[in-house]
């Protein structure tokens, strides 16, 4: 069973003090979010996400400061965390446990699953600055940040020399990551790369075994326009995967 990390323990503490300075007898997910703005982690995957951290902390702390008035602890320190964070926690650890082979939660890990929970205000205010659960675990996964995504999508990896042709083949390869579910890879696999169940979970296995897997050898041209499907079709349903292209001057 993966354990919590340092930073995201911290976190948590932090919350509770937050809500127990504001005199509310629970800490919810907003007091959370407040809390990782102050962790380095989360703090980077936020800013790859352009958010205002500023405007983000001014309008949690509007939220907590009005709407939570009313649960008033009287002064006591026996702040407990609302059945919300305790959720949101479980999550992570399922997610680490069940897809990834590290042994410790994150903040980041908590971070996408506020966002992919929805509902709560803590999710609202970030969606207010247009951060997706898709565009965190894009920054997580592969480094892509929301102001470098279009000349990070790697559908065009052209040759050195630009004003050369470009190679005549090139390889097709799927990149892993810990959220895109299996599924999806199969699927991705089976559409776009026309490979029967069988090869495409082998494909999807290796992946996520190796870290990439080849999808096939095929004309430049049409090995660019299977990366730019499969990177549509990821972008729509909201999941990080990504596809490259590896030149080949041979068929």
């Amino acid at each position: 069973m993966p354990t919590l990390s340092e930073s995201l323990e911290r976190s948590l503490q932090r919350a509770i003090a937050i809500a127990g300075a504001g005199r509310h007898e629970r800490a919810t997910l907003e007091h959370l979010l407040l809390a990782l703005t102050d962790d380095a982690d989360a703090v980077a995957v936020l800013r790859a996400c352009d958010i205002d951290l500023e405007r983000l902390r001014r309008n949690l702390t509007s939220y907590v400061d009005s709407e939570l008035a009313q649960c008033d602890s009287g002064g006591s320190e026996d702040v407990k965390p609302l059945a919300d964070i305790a959720r949101v926690v479980q999550r992570a650890v399922i997610h680490v446990q069940s897809t990834t082979r590290r042994q410790q939660v994150t903040t980041a890990d908590v971070l996408v699953e506020i966002l992919a929970g929805r509902g709560s205000q803590a999710a609202a205010a970030l969606d207010e600055q247009g951060m997706t659960r898709c565009d965190a675990t894009l920054y997580i996964c592969h480094g892509i940040g929301k102001a470098d995504r279009l000349s990070s999508r790697r559908t065009q990896t052209a040759p050195d020399d630009r004003s050369s042709a470009p190679p005549a083949h090139a390889k097709v390869l799927l990149v892993n990551d810990d959220y895109t579910p299996m599924a999806f890879v199969v699927d991705v696999l089976e559409r776009v790369f026309e490979k029967d169940h069988e090869t495409a979970v082998r494909i999807m296995f290796q992946t996520h075994d190796h870290g990439t897997g080849m999808c096939g050898l095929y004309p430049y041209e049409v090995a660019s326009s299977k990366v730019s499907e499969v990177l549509d079709l990821a972008r729509e349903q909201q999941h990080p995967l990504q596809c490259i292209l590896e030149p080949s001057a041979s068929a």
